[in-house]
């Protein structure tokens, strides 16, 4: 059945069905947005639907006309940021979390200024055109990796990225788009595309350099996110769909999505169509709200870290040594160069662990012993090599 996706016209094109007329923010009762067409409500098909409709949004509508009748269902839950009285990130952080959590945050944060050269930037308003091209290769790039990792076959934000490298250049001249970015010198290790209508913030698509996993991006990225919406007087940051742990414990309000579903009161067809459909999505709806699709995708996570187990086992690792012992045979190598990429996660995972500086390290082939490098810092080593195949001295 044909449909729509309401957030995506509303956020992206600022273009809705005529039935709708009005959004307002239900938190603050700012208008968010007006429908400046006044023709009357058409469906291109017996049947229709608008997919997505958030709740946190008061929706004015029109009348139907009298030949179409609609049927409206809540499906998945969404989650956001409700700035209302919170006056800085520290206070939001000390009503989410408990003094434990706290500390590993700001301890992730730390590490990872520690052991990098970190910016970061907010791109909103102005941006360079070649510095928007290169950022978004870096993203598209990143987001497949990160895909390949989570064994997901077919993600539609890979798919659909034509649209976005065409559109989100101008949204972020005319602040409808803003890309977050964490640097490490000149390359991003976490970007974050948002979308913007006048002061609610929707993160539609986070994603990261995997090289970078001990360090938690995400979560400084969040927290850093979180100043700039209390510091540019956001009201709320929403966040994609997904019923997720994370989401709960830093998101203070939660919401409803909605499907609208239109059909053709003089159409047999439209009318079986919207019923099968409607009845379809009851059912998941109703297996949601019993646990069962959390319980299915906690069994294909299990069932997922279980294989990777076993596809990491050649994977390389990193021991560390007595920082007096020598190793002779060695060769200094440019572990930056692409040709090493696989050593590269396994030397972050010891900067972390080590809380030595990237430029502080050398990195070194071990010439008598294959496949097996030396990294060294100001004060730690470590041997990286194949765990089935680890040197000792």
């Amino acid at each position: 059945m044909n449909s729509t996706n309401f957030f995506f016209d509303a956020y992206t094109k600022e273009q809705l069905p005529t039935y709708y007329r009005q959004l307002q923010n239900r938190y603050t009762n700012d208008i968010i947005f007006n429908n400046t067409k006044d023709e009357e409500f058409q469906l291109p098909e017996s049947a229709f639907v608008v997919k997505d409709v958030p709740d946190y949004f008061k929706v004015t509508t029109n009348e139907l006309p009298n030949s179409i009748a609609c049927q409206t269902i809540n499906q998945y839950p969404g989650f956001l940021i409700n700035f209302e009285n919170v006056p800085s990130l520290s206070d939001y952080l000390n009503e989410r979390f408990g003094k434990s959590s706290r500390y590993k945050l700001r301890r992730e944060q730390k590490k990872l200024e520690q052991c990098f050269n970190i910016r970061y930037e907010m791109y909103f308003g102005a941006i360079d055109k070649p510095e928007y091209d290169f950022i978004m290769d870096e993203f598209y790039r990143l987001l497949e990796l990160r895909s390949l990792e989570k064994g997901i076959k077919d993600n539609i934000n890979l798919a659909t990225q034509d649209f976005y490298r065409a559109n989100v250049y101008q949204m972020i001249l005319d602040k409808k788009a803003s890309f977050y970015i964490i640097y490490n010198g000149k390359m991003p290790i976490d970007i974050c595309l948002n979308f913007h209508m006048k002061d609610v913030i929707f993160q539609y698509i986070r994603t990261y350099d995997i090289d970078y996993s001990k360090f938690n991006t995400g979560y400084t990225d969040l927290m850093k996110q979180i100043e700039w919406c209390i510091a540019n007087q956001i009201k709320l940051i929403t966040f994609s769909k997904g019923d997720f742990y994370w989401k709960r414990r830093w998101c203070n309000t939660v919401y409803d999505y909605h499907y609208h579903i239109f059909f053709k009161k003089s159409s047999l067809s439209g009318r079986l169509k919207a019923k099968s459909y409607y009845i379809a999505k009851a059912l998941k709806q109703y297996v949601r709200e019993k646990g069962m699709i959390e319980k299915y995708h906690e069994f294909r996570s299990k069932s997922k870290r279980s294989k990777k187990v076993n596809v990491d086992s050649s994977a390389i690792k990193h021991k560390s040594i007595p920082y007096e012992t020598e190793i002779k045979n060695i060769e200094a190598v440019d572990y930056k160069n692409e040709k090493f990429d696989f050593l590269r996660r396994t030397i972050y995972d010891f900067l972390y662990e080590s809380d030595e500086k990237q430029s502080e390290i050398t990195v070194y082939s071990i010439l008598d012993q294959p496949k097996s490098y030396l990294v060294i810092g100001k004060k730690s080593k470590a041997v990286l090599s194949n765990t089935s195949n680890t040197p000792s001295f």
